[in-house]
């Protein structure tokens, strides 16, 4: 296999992920340049599933990543490959003809290659690149000339909890949009990866994690406004203090019915305040965070009902206007609950934001406060969504018991829920101690085989694109 040259200076940020396509250059044809991005994985600090109610959300991205290379083909191949960076295992490969997406050169219907991988269990985990080409080509007229050879390189384990998924769809489109010309923005790009993962892939998530993922930046926490997805600002994080994340090793999934049964949930919930909203002559709002706690209180407790069944539902409302997810009327949904969720989590995070900016300032008292609110988001995911599990609840419990003054502010359940990752709040030097002794013992309990995710990489705009160029004895690397 020959190696990559690089630019002065490229080799000594090489990301792990992105070495790992460097050493994989034989694989490629050498007639052509190869394109590549590299993106982080990210930890959901505060925000999580009130994304898609139009929350302010704050997150931050780690050390892990994706690396996601591209170079077109003679032929009309789509040919995805994957690999765990620095594994020697074998690839997973799934080749499909491109005119199955582009038949008679119009791109498919959404719903059409949805099926598709639906039917196709075993090749269900190409749907996300394969589902952010279709994105690209339906939303932004793109049309590849040929097929392409798509390779994926990860760090990040899947099911975590810490986007996994939307680190490869928004791989996949920064190394599609080098290679294609499309000039496509930060914006842009997360946009059509949500459009990805709700429309091919079939799960209901909200734009945070595509956004934290191609606009974050490294040492920062990113302040996201999800109306529908905005980026407010970087978010200093104190001096000393850090983030990091354990994986509980239960797996989590969006596309799991209590994250999509929750979503429905706080979408009737929407539904219900806004006929009340109307009845009292008031403008009905696009988002349920839009209404504050206050408002939420005035209409009493009863405004919502604990729960309702979907025929109830849809013979009252006729619809909860959330087209990423469809009611079952045989189905009953919780409504107060996740409704109150996301309300009260946009006001935390915005506490949250303000404690944060307090403690950099010079104020220690506010990186207790930003634990606390930590606390309370995790409580509320818990009690209100009842998307925890008792895995994740004995490492935010444990995490409490240490506490400030060993240095461990606070910890909470991150993204979707029902597993994954905690993310953990504490001052750098405490994590680096307290974290492997809650991570024995959690093992030595559970039985289950936990990790800690740590660290900090730049965000897909931050780290931009790489292109390799056959040249005589091996290939260089610049930036594209």
């Amino acid at each position: 296999m020959l190696g990559a040259k690089m630019d002065q200076g490229e080799s000594k940020s090489f990301p792990t992920e992105l070495a790992e396509v460097a050493r994989r250059l034989g694989d490629f044809s050498r007639s052509k340049p190869v394109w590549a991005s590299r993106v982080p994985a990210r930890l959901d600090v505060m925000g999580g599933i009130a994304d898609y109610s139009g929350a302010n959300v704050c997150e931050a991205t780690l050390g892990a990543g994706v690396a996601v290379a591209v170079q077109p083909r003679t032929d009309r191949l789509l040919r995805i490959c994957t690999s765990p960076a620095g594994c020697q295992g074998l690839p997973v490969e799934m080749c499909i003809p491109l005119d199955r997406l582009a038949p008679n050169g119009r791109p498919a219907t959404y719903e059409r290659v949805r099926e598709l991988f639906r039917k196709n269990p075993l090749a269900s985990w190409a749907a996300y690149a394969a589902g952010s080409l279709l994105a690209l080509m339906r939303e932004e007229s793109v049309r590849p000339e040929t097929g392409l050879d798509v390779w994926i390189s990860s760090a990040v384990p899947m099911n975590a909890g810490v986007a996994s998924s939307a680190a490869v769809e928004i791989g996949a489109l920064c190394a599609f949009d080098a290679c294609l010309g499309s000039g496509l923005d930060a914006s842009r790009i997360a946009q059509l990866g949500q459009m990805a993962e709700n429309r091919v892939v079939g799960a209901p998530c909200g734009i945070m994690d595509q956004i934290a993922i191609a606009s974050g930046r490294r040492g920062r926490l990113l302040h996201i406004l999800c109306r529908p997805g905005s980026v407010i600002g970087p978010v200093p994080i104190p001096k000393g203090t850090g983030f990091a994340g354990i994986h509980s090793g239960v797996r989590h999934s969006v596309a799991a019915a209590p994250y999509g049964d929750v979503r429905i949930g706080a979408f009737m919930g929407r539904r219900i305040l806004n006929e009340r909203r109307v009845k009292a002559g008031r403008e009905p709002v696009a988002h349920l965070t839009e209404i504050a706690t206050a408002e939420l209180a005035s209409h009493g407790r009863m405004a919502l009902p604990e729960q309702m069944s979907g025929a109830d539902f849809l013979a009252r409302f006729k619809t909860h206007g959330d087209p990423a997810t469809t009611i079952r009327p045989g189905a009953v949904y919780r409504i107060r609950g996740p409704a109150r969720h996301a309300i009260f989590e946009n006001e935390r995070v915005l506490r949250f934001i303000d404690a944060l900016r307090t403690a950099a300032g010079g104020d220690l008292s506010g990186c207790v406060a930003a634990g606390k609110e930590m606390e309370g988001s995790h409580a509320s995911y818990r009690d209100e969504c009842r998307l925890s599990v008792p895995e994740v609840d004995w490492l935010v419990e444990a995490t409490g018991r240490i506490g400030p003054k060993r240095g461990l502010y606070g910890a909470k359940i991150t993204g979707g829920g029902a597993g994954g990752t905690v993310a953990v709040y504490g001052r750098v030097e405490a994590l680096r101690k307290e974290l492997p002794g809650l991570v024995r013992e959690y093992e030595r309990q559970t039985g289950l085989r936990a990790a800690v995710f740590g660290g900090t990489s730049q965000g897909a705009l931050e780290f931009g694109t790489r292109v390799f160029k056959p040249v005589r004895g091996g290939w260089t690397c610049r930036k594209a």
